[in-house]
Formats: C-alpha cells, structure tokens, sequence
C-alpha cells in the first residue's frame, strides 16, 4: 500500500512526539530515584551486643556552599535524660562536590561525605568519626536543603574521661534537613570544636 507524504508527515510527528513522552518519563524516573527517602536519621551498631539503634532525632541544621564547591553541615538534636541530664548532639558533615574514591574506617567504598558525630553528656562528652555518601536533593543557592546520608560509618576516635562509648562502631544512614546560613554554619561549627576540645583538654595533659 502506498504512503501519502501527509501519511509519513503525520508518521514522523508521531514518533517525535513518542520519543519526547519516553524522554520524560526516563528523566521522571532518574528524579524519582534521586529523592528516595531513607526514613529518620539512625546510628545501627555494627555488634549487635553493643546496643540498640540509636535515633539523633535532629531537629534544627545549617549549611553552607563554600568557594571550594564543599557543602558544610551543622545539625542539633537535645534529649534528656531519665534522670533529668540534658544530652546535646552535634553532627558535622563536609559533602565534597564531585564523590571521590576513598575508605572508610570500617568499608571500602566511595565516598563524598566525611562525619564528625559529638555527643555532650552532663559526665562528659565523645567524638565519632567516620565516611559516608551524601545525596543532596536541591541547589546549593535554596534556602533549605534536603539530603539523605545513603550510607556511612561511625567509630569512637575521641573522649573525655567519664564518657562511656555505648554504640561502638557504627553504620549510619538516613535524611536531613538544613537551611541555608553561611554565618550560623561557621560560628555554631567552631563553637562545637571549642568545646570539644576544652572538654577533653585533661585527657591530653
């Protein structure tokens, strides 16, 4: 059967307009898996005779976008404890750009992400350190950032004298949220290391 130029006009407008539809369904798709939600942030024990999983619960963050395309992240979380003692937990999280390949304490893997995780008890304090991969959900010009910690690792690499280390090495993963402010970042992030330090400045003398 022969085919009219119409038919073969209309023929090839049809296969455009297919190829625009899959198109935006691939680009829908790749979104979709961009923002996978990994439920509330959580600290799992590598040792199941270590503890039960831990949940920081933060509830207020900053970030900033440095000159050198590094993502910084400070997130708070205060609980009391059954005794009435207040415990403050600070994250610190620098997500790199571009992932780089690197290893973990704990895993070999790639890496965008390192964690610096410091817990304030009313008998002392702790530091954990450790790698991960960050995925980050908006621009870094948005006034608030969602991100997910995709995977990563936790391993006591500082203390005070009385702070007891109830979670041991570590796996941690979960979503954030931050808002954007440069000068809280900085000013809250040198505040934490001040802090730290002073706190264990016995243990190095």
């Amino acid at each position: 059967m022969a085919v009219s130029r119409e038919d073969k006009g209309d023929y090839a407008i049809g296969m455009k307009q297919r190829n625009v539809i899959t198109l935006a369904l691939l680009i829908a798709a790749m979104t979709l898996a961009g923002c996978k939600s990994f439920g509330p942030m959580r600290i799992k024990p590598i040792s199941s005779r270590t503890g039960a999983t831990l949940r920081p619960n933060f509830t207020s963050g900053y970030f900033r976008f440095s000159r050198d395309q590094v993502y910084h992240f400070i997130l708070f979380a205060t609980t009391k404890t059954p005794h009435g003692g207040t415990v403050r937990q600070v994250m610190i999280l620098r997500v790199f750009w571009t992932p780089v390949p690197g290893v973990t304490p704990i895993v070999r893997t790639a890496i965008n992400t390192t964690i610096r995780y410091v817990i304030f008890t009313p008998h002392g304090c702790g530091m954990y350190q450790g790698a991960g991969f960050v995925r980050l959900h908006n621009s870094p010009h948005d006034r608030e950032m969602h991100a997910s910690l995709v995977q990563g690792d936790l391993r006591l690499s500082g203390a005070s004298g009385n702070f007891i280390d109830a979670i041991g090495p570590s796996r941690i993963t979960g979503d954030f949220t931050a808002l954007r402010s440069a000068e809280r970042t900085l000013t809250l992030t040198l505040r934490t290391k001040r802090r730290f330090f002073a706190a264990t400045l016995a243990n190095r003398r």
